[in-house]
Order: structure tokens, then C-alpha cells, then sequence
């Protein structure tokens, strides 16, 4: 080994220079390592956020390891194994005392789980021999499973939502182990409940409290749980007991499985009807009496939260039913608003007993986000069901769609919350601790802002902490002082930038500083807007408006400032009230409903397609609001009943029909989207489901004027002829994009002739309507075309005919068709027409076609090739433009890896036989045809492009790829994706290189396994 002053390069990193390199020569005695090894691992211990715990750490694992396996760790176990030490002394202690789990590190960081993979893999427990061996091998699950969620979050793999996600999903699983082992053996003992029996639903439900039923745990947190049971009544068995009995027992059990020391979790039951001193366990109709009669303020708090995470789930979901109306009231009074005031007042009292050193209950802590947020659930949850919502950053999304809180308060309670709770997590994290203070010895505080991300030098690292600690808690604490008057509903307070700026008479100078204050990046171009506002009699930005429309100005001046594009928003609004012909109604509309205020200004600051649709027609802002109300979600059924509904046979009528409807829809998903009330993977399936709809009643039409010239076609045995609409690409897999092109395919059933006074070939008369229906779809009329359609996927491409019959179909698949044919007709599946041809279809040509045994190694060459090819000639790449279709790591890359797998294990695996990429890729995994390794990026990466497309793709009328890579469009591609502060266009990027160099790696890996 090289000396060791070479080895420990930077002394200043090491917080004790000396002992490490005393340490450093013995590396090699201690751990067995190779000199290059221990030179890596002092590497790697200098590079961490705690070098000198990291070594101590390390060391000891390592020796342990040597120790009792008679081996060194592995290389690949280092890295891990130093992240794991430099941030928990808790866990590094159980890799020393566990050392077989070394083996497993490399592994682990590479590996996420969803809900039901967390609870198969923890059931797979559950039948252990008595209850100490359950409760030992839940524990040891549980550290696993923790190493794995602790490295992929320190790591930078997981976002805070997703680690909380998952740890709560573990707790989740292992009471659902508990309870089915246990219901088990006392249905063994006494027989099962009446009316239940041994293997099937139990009638016990847990219910999950707090971060749990929030979905939010930490590392350290307690589980707080609820245990309730259907209904009274006896067992069924040699010893019968009553329900109470044999439910409680049964919740004992469970608690001492789990909580009993050494815990799985620490179980707090705290929170069940009289706390400590009540039952275990109540029936679902003694909670109801309990609340109905002896319900606190406080218990709609908690009972937010509540949440079934294990046993007989829908007995839960019957008792948070029944007791909805504690929780949620239809209106609000002059006595919940007291009640509001006394909570606020309990809380502020229980905020100033710590200090600025806990971050859970501090001043502008974690708690004052969770109250801000709860107060204003349970003030209006009655009214708006949308806001029933258990987790903290899902609810403030829908509070802000809601229009009870702006855009800007949303995002800084947001990013203060996962601030705060991430530091939470890295406090808890060292020693297993429930804690949430922040270390007042200075060296502890400097370890914590490394392990917290904070680069450069230990003492920097800190005050940059502090900082942005300081920064968070004033503005939480500045929400929280709002509570009340917001809580009420009344209107917010303008920033006085926005008072001042929204001035006509105000000097110019002074008003141009205050629009670049509030955020505006071309402050010359928003006055000369706010003076076209002004020119308008009847808007509230104009000096001769009456006095309670000019209250509106700032407010609204405001919301546009906290809108994704605050520029492009003011250029929309003045463009709305420099043609409305009473822009007085609109004015009063707006200040009558902040919310509508709010979903206006968000679309125009989001999306300038969607916003120029709404310009041209201005009578739909009556939709918009109504739109905005309506179910986030609607079935491919219901869309098409009520297309169906308004249509009247006319063609020139439904034409226009359509695309007004299709505007509207678009419009609904938009504003959903744009508000972050609709999950980012229902936008493409309730696009797909809205072109699908349309698709069908053009269908409808060309088929009508078709057969009214041709007659109705049949085959040579007189049956009726039939054809079917196949969706293509992303209509196939239900993963439209805003302006995504439908490619189709036209099919229809056989030869034979139309039965009219003029007789047309089969092939003609659906060839027929197959371009009167591509006409119906492109024709441009006032309200735009409906889609862009491409017809190349059919057989022979452009050079083929536009509708292929059964036949030819199942002729060119048996002879002709070529790899990228085969791939393209994985996301095959009717849209419109005869739905049985294509199931006839699928299984008499498709499947045998698809999924005929190839060379995986030849197939694996020409896909990398092809992939080669579109890079090259296509995607356009350069250090300065990325494509995140196209370009390396792109979303072509999953959906190639997907199709490779599909095309090789189809034959044998029917499963995986699925249009989706999205679904293929969780079948793949759960079947264990993709590795963890590759399944994770694969997944996480195409979560994250679609995410990045779409938000490239909602702000023009075009398809866009190319992502900025710098400059006013890069910020603004941030804001709307979420990110924040003046490093958002950099830390998108960053995120954007981590993930596609994720999938491009897991992609590489499919192919090259082959």
C-alpha cells in the first residue's frame, strides 16, 4: 500500500487527522482488504459526509466480517457500506453484527418496491413455526428492507415522498403478516368469528394514524394504530368466545409481535377512543356511539389521517364511512371557527415550549405545516370531497386546486416540509432514535448538513444549513400566523409588491422594480400589458373601475405572478379582456371565486396552446369552471355517452360538435393537470380515452355516409363484413401525450361486395371509410382539426393499402413481417369498430406472429442498431439539446427494453402480453423476467420522462422533444415540473442526466443479458 500521507489526500476532510492515519496502515490486518481496496475505501470514507464515522464504521464491519466468515466484503459492498456508516451509527452497528448482510448492499440501493411487492415479500414470513420466530424474522426483514430504503435515500435514488412512501408500506406489511399469523392460530384455538372463517377475511381491521395513515413515516417513527372489528357476535369452535375477546387478543398479539422489545416498530395506541384507559379494540357501531357522543376536536385531527393499512381492509373502509360525518362538516359555523382558533392557540403554545432546535415542533417546524394543512381540510373537507385526502403534499396540492391557498404558498410550504422532513429523516437516521432536535454541538450540526446534501467544507456546509432552515421556518411561520383568516376563506392579502405594480399611477420605475420583485423575467413587457389592462373601462387593473373590482387587481396580479410562466399569464389575461365584449362579467366572475381566478391564471401560465383554445373561444370559461368541478377522472363510457349524446346525425353539426367537445375534455384534463389534482398517470390514459371516443363517433359518421352510396358490406355468404379501428404506438399502450399523432390501423373481416344499387368491393367500400374517417379526424374547421393520424404501421407501410383484410394480414405476418412490424403491433389493441375481429385477430395472427420463437442475441443486435440509427439520424443530440424521446436514455430506451422482453418471453409467459409499457414493465418484474437491477431505473426513469414530455409538449399547439438546456425556457420547464429557488433549471438538468445515464445503463443491460 502506498504511504498513507498519499492515501489520506485531503487531511482538512477528516475531523481527526491523526487517528485516521494511524487507522490506515492496519486497513489491511483489520478488514483482509487488498492494498488497492483499503486505498478505495479510505477514498471513499474521505469523499463522505462523515469520513471519520464512515472509517470507524466500516472498520469494524469489516473485521466483523473477516471475523466470523473467514473473507473480505466484496468491492461492489464498499460504497454501500460507507454510505450506510457515514449517516447511521444505528445501522452500521447491525452490519457489524450481521455481516452476511454485506453481500446483500450491492444489491439493495438498485431495488424499489411497491405496495404489494412489500407485503408478498414480507408474507413470506408468516409462516414461521411459532410467534418468537415471526416476530425475529420480521425484525430481520424490517433491517433489510431499511438498509435498502436508507442507501437509495441517501444515495439521491429516492425523493423524500418515496422513501416515507415506502417505509410506510413496510409497516403496512408486517402488521398484515402479524395479523394473518395470528387470526391463524386463535381461529385454530377458538374457531372463527361467525360468519368468518379461518383462511378468508378476518373482520379486523388495522387502522393506521398519523404519519402512517399518511403514508409518510420516518425512519424512526412510531406506528400509531387503530384496531376495530365489524360486529359482535361468538366464535365458531370447540371454545367459543365472544367477538370483543377473541378481536382483542388478536390485537395483542399483533402489538406484541410488532412492538414488543426488541421492536419491529414502536406500536402508540394512544389515539384509540379514551387512550390508554380504553378498550384495546372497539366494534365498528361502539366507535361510532364513542364519537358520536364523547368526540374531541383533536379526534377529527387524528381521525384525518386514518387510514386501513392491514387485516380486513373494507371493515376499515366501512368504519371511516360511517364516521365521516365527525370528521367532515357539511358547513362551516361560528363554532368551528372558534374551535379552530383554540387548536391554533394550543399549538402555538406547544411551538414556543421548543426551540428553534426541534424541527417537529419549533416555531415554523413540521407540525405548523401539518396543522396549516388540516385545519383547512377539516374546514372545508365537508363541502369538497376532493380534499379527503391523507398525506401532506398530496392534500396541499388539492387545497391550492381547491382555490383556498395561491400557488406561492403551496410551493413554499411544500418545499419547507420536505426540507424539514428530510432533516428529520438524516437526524433519526444516526442512532434509531425518535428525535426530531437538531444537535447543538457544532461538529454534529456540520455532519448533518453533509449527510443532508450540503457540499464543500464542513463549517460552509453548515451555515448554508442554517440559512436555508431559517429561510423555511419564517415562511411557514408566516403561513401559520395567516391561518385563521385564511381557514375562513377570505380573500389573501396582496403582496404589496403586487399593490404596488397593479398602480397605474404609481411611477414606472418603482413599478417595473416591484414586477421583478415578484418574479416577472421581462418586467418592460408586463407594464406595457398592466396598461393594456388599464385601457379597459371594466377590468379591475383600470383607474376608472369601481372600487370592488380594483380590489381584484393585486390579487390577481399575484396569482399570476405565482403562476409556472408569470409572463406568458399577464400577456393571456390581457389578451382575454381586450376581447371580451363585457369584460365587466368576467371581472365579477373572478372576484367572486379565487378558485376560478386561480384555475384561469394557472392555465395561462402553463400552457399557451390550451390557452389560445380558451381565447378563441371565451364562452368556455363557463366550462372551465364547470370543468374544474367535475370528477378528476372520467370512463372511456361515460365520455363516450355523452359525445354520443350530442350529436345529431348531421355531419356538418357533429364535426363541429366534436371538436368543441374534444376542447372542452382538453381543456378539463389540462386544468387538472396543470392544478396537480390529476395523477401525472391518468393525463395520458384520459387523453387516449378521449381520442378513442372521438375516434369511435367519426367512425360512427363515415360509416353512415359510406353505406348510405354503398350499401351495407357482406361476404360471399351474405354475412355482414365488418372492420375494426387498431391503435398504434402511444393510443395502443393509452399513453397519449397532448399532441400526439394516432397511428392507426384499418382491418377489415374479408373479401365479398356491398348490397346497394351501386355494388363496391369490400376493399373499396372500407377503404372508403377509412379516409372519409382520416378526413373527419384532419379536417381544419374554426375550432381546429381533431388529430394528426399516421397509417404507416400497416403492412408494406406507405406503399401497402390503407385498410388490410383478415387475410392479408395473417399472409404478410407469416412471411414478411419484420422485427420493428412485430414490435410496433405489441401496443395493438381496438379503438373503434368491431371489437371481436380483433380479438380474432390477436389470436389467430397477432400472438402466433409476435411471439414465435427468435434469437434473442440476433434480435438484441438489430434493435441496437435501429436505436443506433435514431439517435444518430433523428434525436439530434448535442451537449447543448437533449431529446427525452429519442435521445440517449431516452423514453424510447424503456419502451425498446420492454418490447425486447415482450418479443422473447411472450411465447411463455402470457402475462406480459400487454399494450401498456407501463404495466409490461411491473409484470416483468413481479415474474422476475427483469432484474431489480434494471426494473427500478427502467421504471423510475419513465415515470420521470413522461413527466418531462409532458410538460414540454402542454405549453405549445406541436410535439416537442428537444428539452432547453438553458436560459428563460429551461426555468420555465422547471417551474412547471415543480421545481423551485434560483437553481431549478440546474437541478432539473441534473435529475434529467442522472435518470436517462439510469436507463440507458438498464437498457443496455436487457439487451446485452440476452
Amino acid at each position: 500500500m502506498r504511504d498513507v500521507s498519499q492515501a489520506l489526500a485531503s487531511p482538512a476532510a477528516w475531523e481527526d487527522p491523526d487517528r485516521a492515519a494511524r487507522l490506515a496502515p492496519r486497513l489491511q490486518d483489520e478488514t483482509g482488504l487488498a492494498p488497492s481496496d483499503a486505498e478505495l475505501l479510505l477514498r471513499l470514507c474521505e469523499a463522505s459526509a462523515d469520513p471519520d464515522g464512515a472509517l470507524a464504521g466500516a472498520v469494524r464491519a469489516l473485521g466483523a466480517r473477516r471475523t466470523h466468515l473467514g473473507r473480505p466484503a466484496s468491492v461492489a459492498a464498499l460504497e454501500p457500506l460507507v454510505t450506510i456508516c457515514a449517516a447511521s451509527r444505528y445501522l452500521a452497528a447491525h452490519l457489524a453484527a450481521r455481516p452476511r448482510l454485506h453481500d446483500l448492499l450491492p444489491l439493495l440501493s438498485a431495488r424499489t418496491r411497491t405496495a404489494q411487492e412489500a407485503l408478498s415479500a414480507a408474507l413470506r414470513h408468516a409462516n414461521a413455526r411459532d410467534a418468537e420466530a415471526l416476530a425475529r424474522r420480521l425484525r430481520r426483514h424490517k433491517l433489510i428492507e431499511v438498509l435498502r430504503i436508507a442507501l437509495r435515500d441517501l444515495g439521491g435514488r429516492a425523493p423524500l415522498a418515496e422513501s416515507a412512501r415506502e417505509l410506510s408500506w413496510l409497516a403496512a406489511s408486517v402488521l398484515e403478516t402479524a395479523v394473518r399469523f395470528h387470526y391463524a392460530r386463535l381461529c385454530a384455538e377458538h374457531g372463527a368469528p361467525e360468519g368468518r372463517t379461518a383462511v378468508g377475511a378476518s373482520g379486523f381491521c388495522v387502522l393506521g394514524m398519523g404519519k402512517l395513515g399518511g403514508t409518510e413515516l420516518n425512519f424512526s417513527s412510531d406506528v400509531d394504530l387503530l384496531y376495530v372489528y365489524d360486529r359482535d357476535g361468538q366464535t365458531q369452535g370447540p371454545q367459543p368466545i365472544d367477538h370483543f375477546a377473541f378481536y382483542a387478543r388478536l390485537a395483542e398479539e399483533v402489538t406484541r409481535a410488532i412492538g414488543a422489545t426488541p421492536f419491529v416498530f414502536r406500536v402508540d395506541l394512544d389515539l384509540r377512543p379514551e387512550g390508554r384507559s380504553g378498550p384495546i379494540v372497539n366494534s365498528l357501531r361502539a366507535l361510532e356511539l364513542y364519537y358520536e357522543a364523547q368526540g374531541a376536536p383533536w379526534e377529527r385531527f387524528a381521525l384525518l389521517k386514518a387510514l386501513p393499512v392491514a387485516g380486513d381492509l373494507p371493515v376499515g373502509e366501512d368504519g371511516l364511512r360511517r364516521l365521516a360525518p365527525f370528521i367532515w362538516r357539511k358547513y362551516l359555523d361560528l363554532g368551528a371557527v372558534e374551535e379552530m382558533r383554540a387548536l391554533k392557540a394550543r399549538a402555538e403554545r406547544e411551538a414556543g415550549r421548543h426551540g428553534g432546535q426541534d424541527l417537529k415542533l419549533g416555531p415554523g417546524g413540521i407540525r405548523e405545516v401539518e396543522f396549516f394543512v388540516q385545519a383547512l381540510q377539516l374546514l372545508h373537507g365537508g363541502k369538497d370531497a376532493s380534499l379527503r385526502v391523507s398525506g401532506t403534499l398530496p392534500a396541499l396540492e388539492r387545497l391550492l386546486f381547491a382555490g383556498l391557498i395561491s400557488s406561492r404558498d403551496r410551493d413554499e410550504l411544500a418545499e419547507a416540509y420536505v426540507f424539514l422532513r428530510r432533516l428529520e429523516h438524516r437526524v433519526q437516521m444516526v442512532a434509531e432514535r425518535q428525535t426530531h432536535a437538531l444537535p447543538d454541538d457544532p461538529a454534529e450540526r456540520a455532519r448533518l448538513a453533509r449527510r443532508t446534501g450540503y457540499p464543500g467544507p464542513r463549517e460552509e456546509a453548515a451555515r448554508a444549513l442554517d440559512r436555508d432552515l431559517q429561510l423555511h421556518r419564517g415562511r411557514v411561520e408566516a403561513r401559520f400566523r395567516d391561518l385563521l383568516r385564511v381557514a375562513g376563506g377570505g380573500p389573501p392579502d396582496a403582496d404589496p409588491n403586487a399593490t404596488l405594480a397593479a398602480d397605474a399611477q404609481a411611477e414606472p420605475a418603482e413599478r417595473l422594480q416591484a414586477l421583478r420583485a415578484l418574479g416577472f423575467l421581462d418586467a418592460e413587457a408586463a407594464i406595457a400589458e398592466l396598461a393594456r389592462l388599464a385601457r379597459r373601462r371594466e377590468t379591475p387593473f383600470s383607474p376608472r373601475a369601481p372600487p370592488e373590482l380594483q380590489q381584484l387587481a393585486p390579487r390577481l396580479l399575484q396569482e399570476t405572478a405565482a403562476a409556472p410562466d408569470p409572463d406568458q399569464a399577464l400577456r393571456h389575461l390581457a389578451d382575454l379582456f381586450g376581447q371580451l365584449s363585457n369584460p365587466r362579467a368576467v371581472s365579477e366572475l373572478l372576484a367572486g371565486s379565487a378558485r376560478t381566478a386561480r384555475l384561469l391564471v394557472s392555465l395561462f401560465g402553463s400552457s399557451d396552446f390550451l390557452s389560445r383554445s380558451l381565447l378563441r373561444h371565451p364562452e368556455l370559461i363557463d366550462q372551465l369552471v364547470h370543468r374544474g368541478s367535475a370528477p378528476l377522472v372520467r370512463t372511456r363510457d361515460d365520455l363516450r355517452a355523452e359525445l354520443l349524446s350530442r350529436l345529431t346525425g348531421d355531419t356538418e353539426h357533429d364535426l363541429t360538435e366534436l371538436r368543441r367537445f374534444r376542447l372542452e375534455e382538453l381543456l378539463r384534463i389540462g386544468v387538472h393537470d396543470v392544478a396537480g389534482a390529476l395523477d401525472a398517470d391518468l393525463v395520458p390514459q384520459q387523453l387516449s380515452d378521449l381520442a378513442e371516443a372521438c375516434v369511435a363517433a367519426c367512425l360512427d359518421l363515415a360509416i353512415a355516409e359510406v353505406q348510405h352510396r354503398d350499401g351495407r358490406p357482406r361476404h360471399a355468404d351474405r354475412s355482414p363484413a365488418s372492420l375494426v379501428v387498431i391503435g398504434l404506438g402511444k393510443l395502443g399502450g393509452r399513453e397519449l401525450g397532448y399532441h400526439s399523432d394516432l397511428d392507426l390501423l384499418f382491418l377489415y373481416s374479408g373479401p365479398g361486395e356491398t348490397d346497394g344499387a351501386r355494388h363496391a368491393s369490400n376493399h373499396e367500400h372500407f377503404a372508403r371509410v377509412a379516409q372519409r374517417l382520416i378526413s373527419h379526424l384532419t379536417l381544419p374547421l374554426r375550432e381546429g382539426s381533431l388529430y394528426r393520424i399516421d397509417t404507416r404501421l400497416r403492412p408494406s407501410g406507405s406503399a401497402g393499402p390503407l385498410v388490410v383484410s383478415f387475410d392479408a394480414l395473417a399472409t404478410y405476418h407469416a412471411r414478411e413481417a419484420r422485427l420493428w412490424e412485430r414490435q410496433a403491433l405489441l401496443r395493438a389493441r381496438p379503438v373503434a369498430g368491431d371489437a371481436r375481429l380483433f380479438e380474432r385477430a390477436s389470436r389467430e395472427v397477432l400472438v402466433p406472429s409476435l411471439f414465435r420463437t427468435l434469437d434473442p442475441k440476433e434480435a438484441s443486435r438489430e434493435l441496437l442498431a435501429m436505436r443506433e440509427r435514431m439517435e444518430r439520424e433523428i434525436a439530434a443530440e448535442s451537449d447543448a439539446r437533449y431529446n427525452s424521446k429519442l435521445g440517449r436514455g431516452g423514453l424510447v430506451d424503456v419502451e425498446f427494453a420492454v418490447q425486447f422482453l415482450q418479443l422473447v418471453h411472450g411465447s411463455s409467459h402470457p402475462s406480459i402480453r400487454t399494450s401498456s409499457t407501463t404495466a409490461a414493465l411491473a409484470e416483468l418484474r413481479r415474474i422476475g423476467l427483469l432484474a431489480e437491477a434494471a426494473a427500478g431505473p427502467l421504471a423510475r426513469g419513465y415515470r420521470f420522462l413522461r413527466r418531462v414530455e409532458s410538460r414540454l409538449r402542454i405549453v405549445r399547439d406541436r410535439a416537442i422533444s428537444h428539452l432547453p438546456t438553458s436560459g428563460r425556457e429551461l426555468v420555465l420547464l422547471a417551474r412547471r415540473l415543480g421545481y423551485s429557488g434560483p437553481r431549478a433549471g440546474e437541478e432539473l438538468l441534473a435529475d434529467y442526466e442522472r435518470e436517462t445515464q439510469s436507463v440507458r445503463a438498464a437498457f443496455l443491460g436487457v439487451l446485452e443479458a440476452a
